[in-house]
């Protein structure tokens, strides 16, 4: 008799900065030939997917429904790169929209393993919220990140502190990463430069951030040996297994 293979869950956020560091992802998974990889998104990212994977490709795609046109996106937006930078963040918050879907369908795999959880569910920075499903259902839940150590520490500390609101310098200090040493003000990037704290983006990233803490580790796209600054910061900060995965990077960036 055949053994069962574990499933591996995989939930890139809807940008091709997140779902190509995914996607090289799933297929490191695959070459194992270990387990079944399961790779989750909506229905015209998985489209696009579908057309760029290898022919004799095993992960599966599985599409869960999406609709933002009740968070002020045009019809049939489900990227990025489909809309103009000043609706991404509102494409961030129709993202947790997904939250009830993507719940039926890992409560559909379990049945669909008799009972099995996946062995590991994988999801984007941007949604720890998974956590809460994963643990639900007994899987073991990591946040994967397609960005460095070194700069996703900076990313996370910025937008959770917003220091350059607190003060006028033009230098800003970042007490609980001094590696960092001190960061201009010209280096924020501009969605950073010109928010107050209740804007949509600050409202969306200091919700879902912090959900990383629920998390059962992180998985970072760097190297130790070159990005051990980072990768501490977020063992110390997190106070959970963080880990280096060499996935290629390929696209844009949120």
């Amino acid at each position: 008799m055949l053994q069962r293979k574990e499933n591996i869950v995989l939930f890139p956020f809807m940008a091709q900065g997140h779902i190509m560091p995914f996607l090289a992802l799933a297929l490191q998974l695959e070459q194992i030939n270990k387990y079944t990889i399961i790779f989750v998104n909506t229905p015209l990212n998985i489209s696009k997917l579908r057309s760029s994977i290898p022919v004799n490709c095993s992960i599966h795609l599985l599409e869960i429904p999406f609709d933002g046109s009740g968070y002020g996106l045009p019809p049939g937006t489900e990227n990025t790169d489909s809309i103009p930078n000043h609706l991404i963040a509102n494409l961030l918050h129709a993202s947790l929209s997904l939250k009830p879907s993507f719940r039926k369908l890992i409560s559909d795999l379990v049945k669909e393993q008799s009972g099995h959880p996946p062995l590991c569910i994988i999801t984007d920075i941007f949604f720890g919220w998974c956590s809460e499903i994963a643990h639900e259902f007994g899987a073991f839940h990591a946040i994967f990140s397609g960005s460095g150590g070194f700069g996703i520490a900076c990313y996370y500390y910025l937008w959770l502190n917003l220091p350059h609101q607190m003060k006028n310098s033009d230098e800003l200090a970042v007490p609980d990463f001094p590696e960092a040493s001190k960061i201009h003000a010209a280096q924020l990037a501009e969605n950073l430069r010109v928010v107050d704290g209740s804007d949509l983006y600050s409202v969306f990233l200091q919700n879902v951030l912090p959900e990383w803490m629920n998390s059962d580790g992180i998985l970072l796209n760097t190297v130790e040996e070159l990005d051990k600054i980072g990768l501490e910061y977020f063992r110390l900060k997190i106070g959970k297994p963080v880990w280096q995965e060499e996935a290629t990077r390929t696209g844009d960036g949120v």
